[in-house]
């Protein structure tokens, strides 16, 4: 296995590698589906270096967030400490690599501001970059050398993007708006499970009232009456709106602030203040509205704070516009639910490699058990209903020998749930408690909202050994119902006729649920309880769909009945 980063292959790694390598060469996109923990990025990177480079082309390896650049970055340098020379750029946000760390600390369009304001009057000591060579260990040391080196890391990597043979970047770099070129590459999609949603957060804009009335004063102050006139129409408009907006362009189409915003953002740096304007918002709105993005405007409530809101209907059109001239996509995941997810992208040619949790984990090694006895279905939510769930949560707790997580599909039902439970272990519940994982106890329970960050990306690891020895979902985490999601289920709708719900609906669900499961199993001999607790999960979609793990499953009308089988998997 040529540019596989380690001197042999762990289980199913040579069948990612092959796979994605004889999919690169059919022309087709390859989606890889493998659990956390498998070696997913060295076998899927290896793989794409290998076609790429025996065609001349390059790599891109994107990911969702910043701390995600780290596994590619690592098995990169791994490679190149085994010989693969290859000139390579790691990119993420501009602020993330800036040199001044004062500037790091703050709001994201004021650093905005301020780094313009350096670059254009010759007052940032690290631009124009350096062309200087840095080792590539990790991210942080490839930022720290080229501060050292005087040469602006942010600037160095987009200099370099194109020519760079490997290119590792955050998802903005391609599939948000300073998108690079990708033709003549492969581009590899991590966490591909998040992607829609990901580039629906990318290009979404929201802007306050508060925001909108400082927009209006500062062009007030600083002369520029006739855009101040057209911001006021937008206040007006939000002041006097709730919910959807269906014209908003027409309210803001032939409003110019270029203008206005640097010489706003001279004149506060010459009296000495942070060069920062809210006009950078408005013009923010105003570019999105004028885009070929298609938006959902709604004019939204929060704590008696109005603000106006941007949201994408289609983020599908904006993925397949961003990669049209790529070479070819690998979509990885842990947690990717191949079929619904290649419904949404159209995809009708593809090689697909699903590696199922039970081929991963021995089934010996863990326990389902689907509770039929409750629900979070929304016509049957009451008090004695909550009150059930909270004694089978309690029964899970008493039954499990270490810790045990809680997943809930909404903070309003962890809420309502949780003022039945009386539990004497220590217990943390998201969006109330903080929690230091280096310092839980053998035993204790946390209560987490789907999506949330005390179950996205998060390990309960300690030392190697996995904490957690029940997971408990309560409920079906379905995203609540909105405005927004169902005008994308109408756009699925002409393409996908009845299956376009569950394209927005179930595939969200399933995602959840599965990232509930990959804080059990971070490795193919941890050990453990699975508890659905809602009688959803006998039903064909979602047993199709998490088939792999209720394959086997105890069906029981209370949880209890299974508390004897806990014990066996520590």
């Amino acid at each position: 296995m040529d540019y596989f980063p380690y001197d042999s292959p762990r289980p199913f790694q040579r069948e990612i590698y092959w796979r994605v390598y004889s999919a690169l060469e059919r022309g087709v996109p390859a989606l890889v589906n493998a659990p956390t923990g498998l070696g997913k990025t060295a076998a899927v990177l290896g793989a794409a270096l290998k076609y790429a480079f025996e065609r001349g082309l390059g790599v891109h390896y994107v990911v969702r967030t910043r701390n995600e650049l780290e596994p590619p970055v690592r098995e990169l340098s791994r490679l190149r400490e085994r010989g693969v020379d290859v000139e390579y750029v790691v990119l993420k946000s501009r602020q993330d690599m800036c040199c001044y760390r004062q500037l790091r600390r703050l709001e994201y369009l004021e650093f905005l501001a301020e780094c313009s304001l350096l670059k254009k009057m010759g007052r940032c000591e690290y631009y124009p970059p350096k062309d200087v060579e840095v080792p590539l260990k990790n991210v942080s040391t490839y930022v720290k050398m080229l501060c050292i080196s005087k040469s602006c890391p942010y600037e160095y990597a987009k200099e370099r993007v194109g020519r760079a043979r490997v290119v590792v970047s955050t998802y903005y770099y391609v599939f948000g708006k300073e998108a690079a070129d990708v033709r003549d590459k492969v581009v590899i999609v991590d966490e591909a499970h998040s992607l829609f949603n990901a580039v629906a957060s990318l290009h979404a804009v929201k802007i306050s009232e508060s925001d909108l009335r400082l927009a209006y004063r500062e062009c007030r102050r600083y002369g520029f009456l006739e855009e101040a006139s057209k911001i006021y129409k937008l206040l007006t408009l939000i002041r006097k709106t709730s919910g959807v907006v269906e014209d908003l362009l027409g309210e803001a189409a032939d409003l110019s602030l270029e203008e206005a915003i640097w010489e706003i953002t001279k004149k506060k740096a010459e009296a000495g203040v942070t060069p920062y304007t809210p006009l950078l918002l408005v013009k923010e709105l105003v570019d999105a509205l004028r885009s070929r993005v298609k938006y959902l405007a709604e004019v939204r409530e929060v704590d008696s704070a109005k603000y106006l809101a941007l949201t994408p209907l289609d983020p599908v059109s904006i993925v397949k516009k961003a990669l049209e001239q790529a070479a070819n996509v690998v979509y990885v995941s842990g947690t990717l639910p191949i079929q619904l997810f290649s419904e949404v992208l159209n995809l009708t040619k593809y090689e697909a490699l699903d590696i199922a949790f039970h081929q991963y984990v021995p089934r010996e090694n863990f326990l389902s058990v689907v509770d039929v006895g409750v629900t979070t279905r929304y016509q049957e939510r009451s008090e004695e209903m909550y009150l059930k769930i909270a004694s089978r949560i309690a029964a899970v707790i008493n039954a499990s020998p270490g810790g045990v997580l809680a997943v809930f599909p909404s903070y309003e039902v962890l809420k309502a749930v949780r003022k039945y439970l009386k539990i004497s272990i220590p217990h943390w519940f998201e969006g109330f408690d903080e929690v230091e994982i280096e310092n839980l106890p053998n035993k204790f329970f946390i209560g987490a909202v789907a999506g949330g960050r005390f179950v996205e990306g998060v390990e309960y690891v300690v030392e190697g050994a996995n904490l957690l020895s029940t997971v408990a979902i309560v409920g079906v985490p379905y995203p609540e119902p909105s405005a927004y999601l169902e005008r994308r289920v109408e756009l699925l709708k002409p393409r996908l006729k009845e299956r376009a719900w569950g394209a927005v609906y179930l595939y969200q669900a399933v995602v959840n649920i599965r990232q509930a499961i990959g804080r059990l199993f971070r490795g193919p001999n941890d050990r453990g309880v699975l508890v659905f607790l809602d009688r959803r999960y006998v039903e064909p979609d979602l047993w199709n769909a998490l088939r792999d793990v209720l394959a086997g499953a105890l069906i029981v009308e209370n949880v209890e009945e299974a508390a004897p089988h806990f014990s066996l998997f520590r």
